[in-house]
């Protein structure tokens, strides 16, 4: 029984920095300010000849298409130059699949893991009968965790991100459809490695923030509870 719930307990630790990270990626792939943000500060009109309101909408059938509300990411668009056209090729749409495929599965591993977080959390107060005070080191502990593998990933991330994003890839996608051609196709114009690298650096910079919250109140609420106490 001992090495159940020793297991139980270190897989609640381990879906803490799960949960931070599976809900900054959400938070960024439904966030239009993020892509927004990415146009405008990578002069995306101007490289893609694309005005900024159809960027907008190109943004917002990205995010529904993510999220199931449409059947393609597809969308005509009409450029400066008054030529009307589809935006993606057959194979941009096919690694859109797959990335769609890999946000699913984010979306899932959230739910999956703040299901056993609040399970845990309920069972674990039932079977200590309110030590709660070893709940909340438990936190502490997931928190820690969290702050050392995104210490690690930062740091590997700004030093050699670009091999760090090609490995990714190589990981993710079982196709070569993910190598696209900057200069012709309209995806990577969309989302440049730039875009990533910085969007990367900000969700490291978000899911510290979590960490560091969530792990501030599990060490706050045992102190003042002890002090009080004396």
């Amino acid at each position: 029984m001992k090495i159940v719930k020793a297991i139980a307990y270190w897989l609640f630790i381990i879906c803490l920095p799960l949960l931070f990270l599976t809900s900054t990626v959400r938070l960024g792939v439904n966030s239009t300010h993020l892509y927004e943000y990415g146009f405008d500060k990578y002069g995306i009109s101007e490289i893609t000849k694309i005005d900024r309101t159809q960027l907008n909408e190109v943004a917002r059938r990205l995010i529904d298409y993510f999220n199931s509300k449409v059947e393609t990411p597809q969308i005509t668009v009409v450029n400066k130059d008054g030529e009307e056209f589809q935006l993606f090729h057959d194979y941009e749409l096919t690694h859109l699949e797959d990335v769609k495929g890999l946000f699913r599965l984010d979306y899932q591993a959230q739910v999956a893991s703040l299901a056993y977080i609040i399970i845990y959390g309920l069972l674990f107060l039932l079977w200590r009968k309110g030590r709660w005070q070893d709940l909340a080191r438990g936190v502490r502990r997931g928190c820690a965790l969290t702050l050392v593998l995104i210490a690690a990933l930062g740091i590997a991330s700004i030093f050699n991100f670009e091999q760090l994003f090609i490995q990714f890839h190589l990981v993710s996608f079982n196709n070569p459809y993910w190598m696209l051609n900057p200069s012709k196709d309209y995806l990577i114009m969309l989302f440049p490695e730039v875009f990533w690298r910085n969007a990367a650096l900000l969700g490291v910079g978000i899911i510290a923030a979590e960490a560091l919250f969530s792990g501030g109140i599990a060490w706050a609420i045992p102190f003042i509870y002890q002090r009080r106490r004396r």
